[in-house]
């Protein structure tokens, strides 16, 4: 019977199998301490009672929950009561940073209309207007006479204006999270009126369910509109008048637009008629927590 031949094996031999040996050992080690560190980060992200959180979004919305900040049903306003002849004219105060940057440049003169709060003077008329931050930062002048007014009454349109959801109006996507757009536009606010607004109004109108419940636990109320003027990049004043005076009814809410500029240029021509027409009728102005009470 024949021997099997014994193989040699010398030392570089076996430190290269040794060498193996111990590369195997460090990967696995490196990839455990890997897992660890992702867990643990996870565990520092998501605090362990938000662990069943399946996203960022819901953390943030679960965390508002335990907020001093009392919760809101999450609803939107669209009008008031039918039963009394009243009706809330309500104005947007936009102002995105691409509109920012054309009033810096100079392209754009203003991007506030003036003759409007002038019209509003006049007529003796209440009216709730939605304020952006960038607006405030803008016009910090005008938005503290705003506030001070005892005939106007001020609510949170947001930061800079973005879309909510993807698709807006070509509106930019929501750069920062709900709670931060609406939280920065409500300090602004704050900071430079002294006013504290308790309502919303998401820019173009357009929220999901998501953004809608965040609103609510932040403590605001959001309230939207029945009547669009059809004011924005409108230039033919008879059509806005035209639209507001066959939409409307009791208890309604009207949405305009106080920015003026290209984006707005007839607001305040509508207005001159719309104000007088509908006094015609009996409709009385009313702002929205008036409104509301009613």
């Amino acid at each position: 019977m024949r021997q099997r031949k014994k193989v040699k094996r010398y030392p570089v031999d076996l430190f290269k199998r040794n060498l193996k040996n111990i590369t195997i050992v460090l990967v696995g080690l490196v990839f455990s301490v890997l897992i660890f560190i992702a867990v643990d980060y996870q565990s520092f992200v998501y605090p362990p009672e938000q662990a069943e959180q399946p996203s960022p979004k819901n953390f943030i919305i679960r965390k508002f929950q335990s907020s001093p900040q009392q919760a809101l049903k999450p609803e939107v306003i669209e009008h008031g009561p039918r039963n009394k002849k009243v009706v809330a004219l309500t104005f947007d105060a936009d102002m995105t940073p691409g509109m920012l940057a054309l009033l810096q440049k100079g392209v754009v003169k203003s991007w506030y209309n003036k003759p409007i709060k002038d019209t509003l003077d006049r007529e003796n008329v209440p009216a709730t207007i939605f304020l952006t931050g960038l607006w405030v930062k803008a016009y910090p002048q005008e938005a503290k006479e705003l506030a001070q007014d005892k005939l106007i009454e001020i609510g949170n349109h947001s930061y800079a204006h973005p879309a909510f959801t993807k698709s807006c109006f070509k509106l930019p996507f929501l750069s920062e999270s709900a709670v931060d757009e609406v939280e920065q536009a409500q300090k602004e606010i704050v900071a430079v009126t002294g006013v504290t607004p308790k309502y919303f109004r998401f820019p173009g109108g357009c929220y999901d369910k998501v953004n809608l419940e965040t609103v609510a636990k932040l403590g605001l109320k959001v309230v939207h509109w029945d009547v669009i003027s059809g004011d924005g990049f409108n230039p033919n004043t008879q059509s806005i008048i035209n639209k507001v005076e066959s939409q409307v009814q009791n208890g309604s809410i009207i949405v305009f637009h106080i920015h003026g500029g290209p984006n707005a240029p007839k607001t305040n021509d509508a207005l001159e008629k719309i104000i007088p027409d509908l006094k015609k009728r009996g409709f009385q102005f009313v702002t929205v927590s008036e409104l509301l009470r009613n």
